[in-house]
C-alpha cells in the first residue's frame, strides 16, 4: 500500500517533474499539457478593485484560462497553477482577487476546486478570506425577451498577512453592498 504525502509547493524546485515547465509573458504564465491543452494563468494587476482607495495599491486579478476543457484528473496542471501563484507571492507582496466565473453555472465547483488547491500551499503566511457576490445579469428567453437575473459570484482575497495594506483590504473586501455589478 502507497503512503499518501501532502505536496508542500514550498519545497518543489523549478525543474521538477511535478509539474509542467512554464514561461511567463508580462502578467501571463502559459504551459502546455499532456493531453495538449494550453493553459494561461494570468496575474494582471485591476484597477477595478479598489478604485475609491487610491492608498491600496492596485490589486492583481487572478484567473486560469485554457484553449479546451481538460480530460480528467492532471495533479500537474493543479501543481503547476500552485507552483506559479507560490512563486508570484513569495517574489511580490500582492493583493490577489480570484473569482469563480459563473456563468456557465459551475461557479461553486471552481471555488471549491481552488479551496483544495489553495490548501496544498501549506504556507501559513498567506491568508485566503472568501466572499459571496451577487452580480444582476442579462439573459435572453425563447421568446428573444431580456430577462434579469441575480448571479450569485464566489470570490476570494489572498493577501499576506504582513501586507502593509492587510487590515483596510480585508475589510473592503467584507463590506458594502453585496451586489457588485459592475464591478468584476
Amino acid at each position: 500500500m502507497e503512503k499518501c504525502h501532502k505536496l508542500n509547493l514550498t519545497h518543489l524546485e523549478s525543474n521538477s517533474t511535478d509539474f509542467y515547465p512554464y514561461q511567463q509573458n508580462g502578467s501571463y504564465f502559459t504551459f502546455t499539457t499532456v493531453q495538449d491543452i494550453v493553459v494561461k494563468v494570468n496575474l494582471s494587476q485591476d484597477p477595478r478593485f479598489f478604485p475609491d482607495n487610491p492608498e491600496i495599491e492596485e490589486a492583481v486579478n487572478f484567473f486560469i484560462e485554457t484553449d479546451k476543457p481538460s480530460m480528467g484528473l492532471d495533479i500537474r496542471l493543479r501543481n503547476t497553477v500552485l507552483d506559479i501563484l507560490s512563486n508570484f507571492l513569495k517574489e511580490k507582496d500582492p493583493i490577489i482577487i480570484y473569482y469563480c466565473d459563473p456563468r456557465d453555472g459551475k461557479g461553486y465547483l471552481r471555488y471549491a476546486k481552488f479551496n483544495r488547491w489553495f490548501s496544498l500551499m501549506n504556507n501559513p503566511s498567506i491568508e485566503k478570506q472568501d466572499r459571496q457576490v451577487i452580480v444582476i445579469d442579462l439573459k435572453v428567453d425563447e421568446n428573444e425577451n431580456l430577462i434579469r437575473y441575480e448571479l450569485p459570484v464566489y470570490t476570494s482575497i489572498l493577501l499576506r498577512k504582513t501586507h502593509k495594506d492587510y487590515e483596510v483590504a480585508t475589510k473592503l473586501f467584507h463590506s458594502g453592498n453585496i451586489d457588485k455589478t459592475g464591478k468584476l
